[in-house]
């Protein structure tokens, strides 16, 4: 009776925890999967302002790395976040910054990011000119400019798209979603 009693108040004690923990590990994914999967709940982004911590031009604040991946452009700073406008249009198309080269990307319609506060004189930016990425709207990520202080990226997207941004202390993340 006693090994019974034990074996079932076992059974049940290790049988909650099979339940709790594979409802959580079920639920976690589906919670966070709304998020990640529907990106008409994001709202667009226009612009930001710089953060607390973006140092002043003078002390050469630059991007560290840029990566494309899904439909969401990863910038990376050496300290804080700069000041940014993001302009949709409706073509892939860009102009280069002082240039006036033409640059093409993939899609059918494109997005511009432009990042103010950085050094002038002085390559801000020193990565991959052209990133191709696997999201279904967005397609390809091209420098388009780095002059007087002004960094620039065009996007080139599957259709009519804008960014819904995130900022972390050195980070901005532009999500693309549909253009409402």
């Amino acid at each position: 009776m006693r090994r019974s009693t034990l074996f079932l108040a076992l059974l049940f004690t290790c049988g909650c925890g099979a339940a709790t923990g594979t409802g959580s590990t079920s639920g976690s994914p589906a919670a966070s999967s709304p998020v990640a999967s529907s990106p008409v709940a994001l709202s667009c982004t226009a612009s930001g302002s710089a953060s607390p911590t973006w140092p002043a031009a003078q002390s050469a604040p630059s991007i560290t790395s840029a990566v494309a991946t899904g439909d969401s452009l990863q910038l990376t700073f050496s300290a804080g976040t700069p000041q940014f406008q993001v302009v949709p249009q409706s073509s892939p198309n860009f102009v280069a910054d002082p240039s006036g080269r033409p640059v093409s990307l993939a899609g059918s319609s494109g997005v511009k990011i432009v990042l103010t506060g950085f050094q002038g004189g002085r390559s801000n930016y020193v990565g991959q000119a052209s990133m191709t990425s696997s999201g279904p709207r967005l397609l390809q990520v091209g420098a388009i400019g780095d002059f007087e202080g002004t960094v620039g990226f065009g996007a080139g997207v599957s259709g009519p798209s804008c960014v819904n941004v995130e900022s972390g202390s050195s980070t901005l993340t532009f999500h693309f979603i549909p253009q409402p």
